[in-house]
């Protein structure tokens, strides 16, 4: 898994008590850290919990959404 291809969903986080902000940034970036010291174990299990949750988004995911529903794609 390519962590540089997901990034957190502020949007999603907005719901959120400035509390809960809080320990999902720091779950956010314990992911990071834990991957790049190479913890993958570690690092997995965190991006698992907030992948299903809907607070990490796949860039490649959106960029595809983004063309299928013609926000950015060429006209002919």
């Amino acid at each position: 898994m390519k962590l540089e291809n997901y990034y957190l969903d502020l949007n999603k986080m907005q719901e959120l008590t400035q509390e809960d902000k809080k320990v999902l940034h720091d779950y956010y970036r314990d992911m990071i850290y834990s991957h790049n010291d190479g913890r993958t174990s570690i690092s997995d299990s965190i991006f698992l919990t907030l992948y299903n949750n809907g607070y990490l988004v796949d860039i490649r995911g959106e960029k595809i959404n983004n063309i299928l529903n013609e926000d950015n794609s060429i006209s002919s």
